[in-house]
């Protein structure tokens, strides 16, 4: 049983589009996904209803976080804004109540089992949702994990992939869906063969006119939101 791992989407729809079409042209019929819909990009609104239409397994953000608090602190939204971008602002208009409840249901950790593996789903870590665990850091965390009793830990919130392991522990992380942080400008998931115990990281192309034709619009003076898709 093969089964897609994204994370970190921030509202990339045509990125999170061609990865969910690739990862379905491989016959990959179960999605987890580790958190961060909204965020720096601007359409939030399509890559949740594309999660929905696949059934996808969700957890919650630091993003989703940010934007919950925006809605009832206005001070907080401008900081928010003035540090990440209008991403969230954008998506306060775009959002509807059907997407502003299913953010608001959505766990931050989740417990799964598949195949008879215990499996562990966060954004930043088990015990933190605002945790960055890069894979030259790891081994400052590796106590703390260990106390997880999973067979996987998957992580995301550092828009880069790894896989560690600690004992019979696979820790991973799929990467970035729409702002990966690599420097390849390719979308980053991971796929995960809980009948061979297999993990295959993936990179998929995906066309960035549009997205920055729309931080030229929205956010032209953020560059960093730019670099991530332009050379």
């Amino acid at each position: 049983m093969k089964v897609c791992v994204i994370a970190d989407i921030h509202g990339n729809y045509d990125a999170l589009k061609k990865c969910v079409q690739e990862a379905q042209n491989l016959n990959i019929k179960k999605f987890l996904c580790l958190g961060d819909y909204v965020g720096y990009y601007y359409e939030p609104h399509k890559c949740i209803d594309l999660l929905l239409d696949i059934n996808a397994i969700c957890i919650r953000g630091n993003h989703e976080e940010m934007l919950l608090d925006g809605i009832k602190n206005k001070h907080r939204l401008e900081y928010y804004t003035s540090k990440y971008g209008n991403g969230i602002k954008i998506a306060l208009k775009k959002l509807k109540k059907k997407h502003l409840d299913f953010l608001k249901k959505l766990p931050k950790t989740k417990k799964i089992t598949i195949k008879k593996k215990k499996i562990l789903l966060c954004h930043g870590s088990p015990w933190k949702i605002n945790e960055y665990i890069y894979p030259n850091k790891f081994d400052k965390f590796k106590v703390k994990l260990n106390k997880y009793n999973f067979d996987n830990i998957l992580v995301g919130h550092t828009h880069i992939q790894m896989k560690k392991r600690i004992d019979s522990k696979i820790i991973l992380n799929p990467g970035s869906v729409g702002q990966p942080r690599d420097g390849e400008g390719l979308a980053k998931w991971l796929i995960i063969d809980f009948s061979k115990m297999k993990y295959e990281f993936k990179k998929t192309f995906f066309d960035k006119k549009k997205i920055v034709k729309q931080i030229l619009k929205y956010d032209n003076t953020k560059k960093n939101l730019l670099k991530y898709f332009t050379k």
